[in-house]
């Protein structure tokens, strides 16, 4: 397993919030439900076996259990900079160099699900990690992003909202910008509608998680919007009005299919 952090670093726990988060929250929900169906989708559409896959910022391998679920042989290998996540490899983005001995295990497919949003609040240094990215993935790779649009209303950068976790807000447009820098783009799809809808109540200034309409928000995430009859029900929205604009503009994500440029080596 390669171990890319300092002794120090690899004796604490890095993300003490989103780690007692993702240990608390259920696996099996509408939104990791739509997010990993279109993932296998796109295994599916662009690889006639399965690919290998490597997952950066892969947390607790919900992925892993949500793929393998769906493809059993799946090969997978996690990369995370959390070592009490347990990953395949325990890697820090911001180190310039931290992908090159992971890449070694030669991946057909790179995920970051999620994970750009966690890194830096700077702009131009999460420039500076994609680039790394970029440069370290091997030529025939696909890359499958997503990222918060919707959720927690990431997208409108409201002022009386501050989730933790999330270092930077951008918009699509943004997301779009940065990553094209680096990356040709070759696929967006929205992703979740119906899980949307939790998070509205937030649009008032005097949401806090403590008062009603926060109360409200939880009751609307954990139970409303968690009927199994739901899931299909947003996967066919997903597949079917998250490729149409506009509609692509208003899921909880979005997701980005991309292969690496390269241009420093033409």
């Amino acid at each position: 397993m390669p171990e890319l952090l300092s002794k120090s670093q690899k004796n604490i726990i890095r993300s003490e919030y989103l780690v007692k988060r993702l240990a608390n929250t259920p696996d099996n929900n509408l939104f990791n439900y739509v997010k990993f169906n279109l993932v296998n989708d796109q295994f599916k559409k662009r690889f006639h076996v399965l690919p290998r896959v490597m997952d950066i910022g892969c947390g607790l391998q919900v992925a892993k259990r949500y793929l393998q679920a769906l493809n059993p042989e799946l090969v997978y290998f996690g990369v995370d900079y959390e070592p009490s996540f347990s990953p395949d490899a325990v890697v820090d983005l911001n180190v310039t160099s931290a992908l090159n001995e992971p890449m070694q295990w030669q991946p057909d497919v790179v995920m970051l699900l999620d994970v750009l949003e966690h890194l830096h609040e700077d702009i131009d240094a999460l420039g500076d990690v994609v680039e790394n990215i970029s440069k370290a993935v091997p030529s025939h790779c696909v890359l499958i992003i997503t990222l918060p649009q919707w959720y927690r209303l990431d997208c409108l950068k409201l002022p009386h909202l501050h989730y933790p976790e999330h270092k930077i807000r951008l918009t699509q447009k943004q997301w779009h910008q940065l990553l094209s820098k680096h990356f040709d783009i070759i696929e967006t799809q929205g992703l979740g509608f119906l899980s949307v809808f939790p998070y509205l109540p937030m649009l008032s200034k005097k949401f806090t998680n403590n008062n009603k309409l926060g109360h409200l928000f939880t009751h609307l995430r954990s139970h409303t919007f968690e009927k199994p009859w739901l899931k299909p029900v947003d996967l066919f929205l997903s597949r079917t009005l998250g490729k149409c604009w506009p509609f692509t503009k208003m899921t909880n994500d979005i997701l980005f299919v991309a292969k690496p440029r390269h241009t420093d080596k033409l």
